[in-house]
């Protein structure tokens, strides 16, 4: 009896402990944010009081590498972050705490993205949103899309972008329904992103709404805040609202100490030096970037100290030391050219277009100006290659099995409601396995067997081809429609076959590949609307025998001018699904 009441007593000692470790993450969670540095202390104290007590359990612990690599982050640490989260990604997958995964996938982009690691970031962003949506995590999902908007953005996939950042303001208020709590970012980067945006698009009052928006939210303290009121002086100081953008500039220089870390400061710095520029303070300018510089030289932070470079370049050029401003030029892009940086290029050679022009050299003027556009198709042929990787990655996450992970919470059930012995338990999940093993080793022998869906050609060379046709219809100013059929109703032995018999139904210009697992999407070059449902009714003609009874829905999207594949398939799947409501209402 004495035992039991020893045992009682611990287990109400241990239990506000523990309710107390969770609310301590919580409070951490906005803290590495807003206070970066002052978080870094709490966590390592936490970390040391974890260890010491030995009664925090595996959620907890992963739950604080999670914070660590964000914390690490929001301090400049890319690589430190970058190998916290693959060590946090092995531990969880060694747990089958497959939802914290999505996590640690994003610090790891996030990282490459600071990086301007674009070819590895797109991938991790992909599979992140892929696993935070299989296990509801609202959280991870948002803060993905966050990112992915914003690397879009950058990229000038607006289309894109505006959808991620749409759907990642409509999920946030939903981020506390999961019942294991992570990590989510700041409202106010939310709104700062979509901010950002529609700036890049030159719709400048919007911009300025939502960028106030986010001053207002809640979480925008410390460094959060500052981050918002820099950009936000920008954003006010285009909309003409130059009084404004003082008020926010004099705000946000308020609030420089909140940045502990040297580089961060040198970054907000070297904002405020091009912003002070626009504004004719040159002399401020000039002493901003010098600090910045001076710290990017510190930390051999090479593709800032290009574009630092390019900016006080521009800062010489206003104050008429044009023999200075072309050297820096020219440094900046040395710099540009050896890092690959063909973004950059882009602007850089279009500043010496200019000048050229100024000066009356029109030889020099078109010299640049031919540079610029072979960056311009440099740049747009390396993000075409990081979309096709993304591609990849979706395929090859949809091709994986997940037998194991699938029937494992249905197996305990069974055993549950069975209620047998543990021995013939056991024996019955050794024979679920090996029935298992069996199904799977002849799915793929008859996969084997079958012809490739695809013809000879790898994915990624009909991704490419798919491309490449929208750019043509792009630029040739015609007409291009895409449809998308979900097959998820047809074996997938079937698919093949089917596959080429609609393939002859096609003409020769037509693309037809296997988007996903599921999904099959065709490319109708110099093709309307109207003659896609023509197609349309011959396909659906030659699918239904093999779906049987149901009703066959093929989506379509007409393609505009500032759509990209991703955006087409996404409003061909709408259409699709608009059709399927609509037959389930009828």
């Amino acid at each position: 009896m004495d035992f039991r009441v020893m045992v009682l007593s611990l287990f109400l000692w241990l239990f506000p402990f523990g309710a107390s470790a969770i609310d301590q993450l919580d409070e951490l969670t906005e803290l590495v944010y807003q206070y970066p540095s002052k978080a870094f202390s709490q966590l390592a104290l936490l970390e040391k009081t974890f260890a010491a007590n030995h009664i925090n359990s595996d959620i907890n612990q992963l739950r604080l590498s999670v914070l660590k690599c964000q914390n690490l982050l929001q301090l400049g640490e890319n690589e430190a972050a970058i190998n916290v989260a693959q060590l946090g990604d092995a531990r969880a997958k060694q747990l089958k705490l497959d939802q914290a995964r999505p996590y640690f996938l994003i610090c790891q982009a996030d990282a490459n993205l600071n990086n301007n690691n674009i070819q590895n970031a797109l991938p991790l962003l992909d599979s992140a949103i892929t696993l935070a949506r299989r296990y509801q995590q609202p959280q991870a999902l948002v803060d993905a899309l966050r990112l992915r908007g914003q690397l879009d953005t950058d990229t000038d996939n607006f289309s894109s972008a505006i959808e991620d950042l749409r759907l990642a303001i409509d999920i946030y208020p939903d981020i506390h329904t999961q019942t294991q709590n992570w990590i989510w970012p700041p409202q106010a980067y939310i709104y700062a992103a979509m901010g950002n945006l529609l700036y890049a698009t030159h719709d400048f009052p919007q911009a300025m709404y939502y960028t106030n928006l986010g001053i207002q939210s809640s979480d925008a303290k410390g460094k959060v805040l500052h981050i918002i009121l820099r950009n936000a002086a920008r954003i006010a100081l285009d909309n003409q609202e130059f009084d404004y953008s003082d008020q926010l500039e004099i705000q946000a220089k308020i609030l420089l100490p909140e940045l502990e870390s040297p580089l961060e400061l040198a970054y907000s710095y070297a904002i405020l030096a091009s912003i002070a520029l626009d504004k004719g303070r040159i002399e401020n300018a000039e002493e901003y970037i010098a600090i910045a510089i001076n710290t990017f030289q510190k930390q051999n932070q090479k593709v800032a100290i290009m574009r630092s470079n390019r900016l006080l370049a521009q800062i010489r050029f206003a104050q008429h030391q044009d023999d200075e401003a072309l050297i820096l030029m020219n440094q900046a892009i040395e710099q540009g050219e050896s890092l690959n940086q063909y973004s950059d290029l882009k602007g850089f050679y279009g500043i010496m277009s200019d000048y050229y022009l100024e000066q009356d050299d029109f030889k020099q003027a078109y010299t640049f100006l031919l540079k610029r556009y072979r960056a311009t198709e440099l740049a747009n042929q390396e993000m075409n290659n990081a979309r096709i990787l993304q591609f990849k990655a979706r395929l090859n996450q949809q091709n994986i099995g997940l037998t194991g992970n699938d029937h494992a919470p249905e197996s305990d059930s069974i055993l549950q409601e069975l209620n047998v012995d543990w021995v013939y338990s056991t024996l019955f999940l050794i024979a679920m396995l090996l029935l298992g093993g069996m199904i799977w080793y002849l799915i793929d022998k008859q996969n084997k067997r079958a012809p490739h869906i695809e013809g000879d050609e790898p994915v990624e060379t009909l991704v490419q081809q798919i491309l490449s046709v929208l750019n043509n219809a792009k630029q040739g100013n015609y007409p291009l429609s895409l449809l998308i059929f979900n097959a998820s109703q047809i074996r997938q032995v079937d698919l093949p076959s089917l596959q080429d018999e609609l393939q002859h139904r096609l003409r020769e210009q037509d693309k037809l590949i296997r988007y996903s697992m599921d999904e099959i999407v065709i490319v109708l070059p110099h093709t309307s609307t109207e003659g896609a449902q023509k197609v349309i009714t011959q396909l659906v003609a030659c699918i239904q025998p093999w779906q049987g009874s149901s009703k066959v829905n093929i989506g379509v999207a007409a393609m505009q001018q500032f759509d990209t594949l991703e955006s087409l398939i996404k409003r061909a799947s709408i259409n699709q699904l608009g059709k399927v409501k609509s037959g389930e209402n009828n």
